[in-house]
């Protein structure tokens, strides 16, 4: 009988050492950064996944929004890059700001980050103000062998500037691109009569579309997009094939995160993305393609997009207006 409590004992000594450590859970606020200011996609998109957090109950602290606005993002970059081994920082990222730190050579690439998860794919499009003379983009091309014909796009180096320069390479125009710290910037410059054109995913102006202020000539992506951009057509069924250029929205943490909290912030992806909500709320609202990668995955997709863009992208001196 006296050997039984040294039997339990040691079973309950064993059975703690061998039971795995508790998984990692935020323990306060995590600070989520945005690359550029209020009111474009990337906006969006952190707002959306920190609401849902929230509001599901599938976060135990609260996903605070920062926007850090300059550099074409390599502020932001920068910033998180400092914070390496920290679990309660993210970023929101998409191939624009990825493909930028390889184009201008920033500090911190991409690569450096440490790659969280992918939750949607977006596409872009080329629009004008309604009510102008750029009724549609043929017309938008003559144009601009005659004159100075602006084209408006967020940062400088990346999918929106990538957009500008195959479009002057493969149809012939003489875009000038004008540079902006977000796609809401974009947007207003454009209503404000400061510039001609504007490149804007459907998220960032599908509003004003449904208004009729803003007129889409064309589309980036592989398809027509549905709904209510039914009739915008491709650049590919304009008759340009190689013009197909798209975003994946995703998020990144500083360096060295730890593989629990890896672990935990996929599995906080991939549960926002299955949430009905999500895709009636952000994805069909916003005319966004749904997807989830991990962590692996989305590594493995940015840097193998990085590298095609890459043979894409030829900056030239003097681009920037």
């Amino acid at each position: 009988m006296k050997k039984w409590p040294l039997l339990v004992a040691l079973a309950l000594v064993l059975g703690f050492a061998a039971s795995p450590a508790m998984a990692w859970e935020p323990t306060k606020d995590i600070e989520f950064v945005v690359p550029s200011s209020p009111g474009g996609g990337s906006d969006l998109n952190a707002r959306t996944i920190s609401d849902f957090a929230s509001s599901e109950k599938l976060c135990p602290t609260t996903i605070k929004v920062v926007n850090k606005p300059g550099g074409s993002g390599a502020v932001s970059f920068s910033y998180v890059a400092s914070k390496k081994g920290d679990n309660h920082t993210l970023m929101v990222l998409h191939n624009g700001q990825d493909l930028g730190s390889y184009v201008l050579n920033w500090d911190v690439k991409a690569k450096d980050l440490t790659y969280l998860g992918t939750v949607a794919y977006d596409a872009q499009m080329l629009c004008a103000v309604a009510g102008s003379k750029f009724t549609d983009f043929k017309t938008a091309l003559e144009l601009s062998k005659q004159g100075r014909v602006t084209y408006g796009g967020s940062h400088k180096g990346n999918t929106d500037h990538l957009s500008y320069i195959v479009n002057n390479m493969q149809t012939g125009a003489k875009f000038n691109y004008v540079m902006f710290n977000s796609s809401g910037e974009v947007l207003a410059a454009m209503l404000g009569g400061h510039v001609d054109l504007g490149v804007l995913n459907p998220s960032e102006c599908i509003g004003q579309v449904r208004a009729g202020k803003i007129i889409p000539l064309a589309t980036y992506s592989g398809k027509r997009e549905g709904g209510d951009l039914a009739h915008v057509p491709t650049f590919k069924e304009l008759g340009y094939p190689d013009l197909v250029i798209s975003d994946a929205r995703a998020i990144a943490g500083p360096p060295d995160m730890s593989p629990d909290a890896v672990a935990f912030y996929e599995n906080l992806f991939k549960k926002i993305t299955e949430l009905p909500k999500w895709h009636s709320n952000y994805i069909e609202k916003n005319f966004l393609t749904p997807v989830f990668l991990d962590a692996k995955e989305s590594r493995a997709y940015f840097l193998n997009e990085a590298e095609q863009a890459m043979d894409r992208f030829k900056l030239e001196e003097g681009m920037i207006k």
